[in-house]
């Protein structure tokens, strides 16, 4: 199987033999190996061109995971929904332990000054969003979670996570 087009999502668990070779960003993130020339040059093209990308997210480990998952339970609980409800409900937001981009070094979460790096619908609409929707793909990445798409991804619009495949 093609590692570029590992399928991980809610129907097709991260396999518990996968292995990840990381390189650590110069924000002190990680990413796979295998992506970092290409993340490096679309980064650094973006930036020539007067903008300010930042890498959010990046590779996430399984305890990372598990933890933002259920922090985002422990939220929906406080504010009133069954444990039933919030998981759910958690899952259509943040993708439980197992089933996670972020969770093969593939994938990553991009803002930008303008947002206070903060992970935003906005995203889409600043220089920074627009330029990588135009240019991801010549660099191997794709705008996994598009806007019309949420019945095929079964995610929200996530105009900030880009995913390689080559």
């Amino acid at each position: 199987q093609d590692w570029r087009l590992l399928l991980v999502n809610a129907w097709n668990l991260l396999p518990e033999s996968y292995t990840v070779e990381l390189v650590r960003l110069k924000n002190g993130l990680q990413v796979d190996k295998r992506i970092y020339d290409d993340l490096n040059a679309m980064l650094t093209d973006c930036r020539a061109a007067g903008l300010q990308p930042i890498v959010c997210s990046a590779y996430r480990t399984q305890a990372t995971q598990t933890r933002l998952y259920n922090n985002k339970v422990s939220r929906l609980r406080a504010v009133g929904y069954s444990a039933e409800e919030a998981r759910v409900e958690a899952a259509r937001w943040v993708a439980p332990p197992g089933t996670s981009e972020h969770q093969t070094g593939l994938a990553l979460d991009i803002s930008c000054a303008s947002l206070n790096f903060e992970l935003e619908e906005a995203f889409a609409y600043t220089k920074e969003g627009k330029w990588l929707k135009t240019n991801a793909p010549l660099y191997g990445f794709i705008l996994r979670y598009p806007r019309r798409k949420e019945h095929i991804t079964q995610y929200p619009w996530e105009p900030w996570h880009i995913r390689f495949v080559g």
